[in-house]
């Protein structure tokens, strides 16, 4: 029978924030006496980011094309525990225990297109003359976001947005639209309450319909062959506003998006980063284009108590996280010891998953999918509630959203 290796941790799903420490224990059973170099218990956190391009060039005066392999990676942790050195291993169940602190700036776990951060715990048997074993366990690390650290994410957006009509030899007054939203952050399972205000003077054009969109931005950044960056986005949640903007007429329309179960907006410099906006698309129909607004936000992994839908419920649950500077306690609500934590969800906006192809086939875990919190009671009431509490539904989470 082949080796068996049985990983477990001090909580029921492994998901831990940066500041944290990871603590659990390897249960090995081996069938047979194995000759090994050593056993030893690997803890791994890095980045990679990978894509091609083709491109065309002449030789000897014909033309030929070629594919560029763009790369970079990034370590963010690396330990190595000895727990059995060289000689016969002998056959049985082995139990090993580990501890591995996190540092603060581990960002966080994610999987995209063209590259992922990633975090594994692995046991590996070396073995002389033969490939080793090698068992692993990934697991999601979330670096804390808590937007009340940030008092400028309280400051309301606002964007406006002109628009001149013009088909020669005729022109037409200007529609006017100007979003607003009440915070710069929200986390995940908050709802995003905007108003948009569309002034439409123009003479002789009505407006076709409002589109609002959620986007995930990820920039990824490579090193090899030369630095070179790349973009793909996200449509995670959007909502449509059919009604028209007659000539002439104004309106006024509140509505609200859903953000779905996402990492955080990137606060470091790295190989990846991930941003968040919304874009606002009036039609226009006709000949025109578009009249777009595009407002970035902030996606935290701890809402703003002002932003919820019961400010005075949520500010007694805001925790202190491991990134709270130092004299600023006294400053925070708090802990929310006896409340409901938020809900972990799987993500739901990857299409085309990054393959690692420098590990070998039998030890990937590309099948991972990293999992977000959701502050389900931020969010306004649309199901049975989980308990008695009146600030504490269940939310019903959109449809897979779309790729671009």
């Amino acid at each position: 029978m082949p080796s068996t290796c049985v990983f477990s941790f001090d909580r029921p799903n492994p998901i831990y924030y940066s500041g944290e420490t990871i603590n659990g224990r390897v249960v090995l059973t081996n069938s047979s006496n194995k000759s090994v170099n050593a056993v030893y218990i690997l803890f791994e956190g890095a980045a990679k980011v990978r894509w091609e391009e083709h491109r065309t060039r002449t030789v000897n005066g014909r033309t030929e094309t070629y594919t560029v392999h763009f790369r970079a990676s990034e370590s963010y942790l690396n330990t190595c525990t000895n727990v059995f050195g060289e000689g016969e291993f002998p056959a049985g169940t082995h139990t090993y225990t580990f501890s591995i602190p996190l540092p603060l700036e581990c960002p966080t776990s994610c999987v995209e297109k063209y590259g992922k951060i990633a975090y594994e715990v692995s046991l590996v048997m070396d073995r002389s003359w033969r490939f080793n074993n090698v068992f692993k366990q990934p697991l999601t690390v979330l670096q804390t976001y808590n937007l009340n650290m940030y008092p400028e994410m309280l400051v309301p957006l606002k964007n406006e947005d002109i628009k001149y009509f013009c088909c020669w030899p005729f022109s037409s007054g200007p529609v006017i639209s100007t979003l607003t939203i009440p915070f710069g952050g929200y986390a995940p399972g908050q709802r995003i309450h905007y108003t948009l205000q569309i002034d439409n003077q123009s003479h002789g054009y009505d407006l076709h319909g409002i589109e609002l969109s959620l986007i995930q931005i990820y920039e990824f950044k490579a090193t090899s062959p030369s630095y070179k960056s790349r973009k793909h986005s996200n449509v995670l949640s959007e909502e449509y506003q059919p009604e028209r903007v007659r000539r002439l007429s104004k309106r006024l329309i509140n509505a609200s998006l859903v953000i779905p179960p996402v990492p955080p907006s990137t606060r470091q410099q790295g190989i990846i980063k991930v941003t968040y906006q919304i874009k606002m698309a009036i039609k226009t129909g006709d000949c025109h284009r578009d009249s777009d607004i595009h407002m970035p936000i902030t996606v935290g992994t701890i809402p703003l108590a002002q932003s919820a839908e019961n400010p005075a419920n949520a500010s007694e649950w805001i925790p202190q996280t491991p990134d709270t500077p130092a004299g600023a306690a006294a400053d925070l609500p708090p802990s929310y010891d006896h409340c409901l934590p938020p809900s972990f969800e799987e993500a739901t906006h990857i299409g085309s998953k990054f393959v690692d192809t420098d590990v070998n086939e039998h030890n990937r875990t590309d099948d991972f999918i990293p999992r977000y919190p959701m502050y389900t009671n931020f969010a306004t009431p649309s199901a049975p509630l989980l308990d008695d509490r009146p600030d504490v539904p269940t939310l019903i989470l959109p449809s897979a959203p779309r790729l671009n």
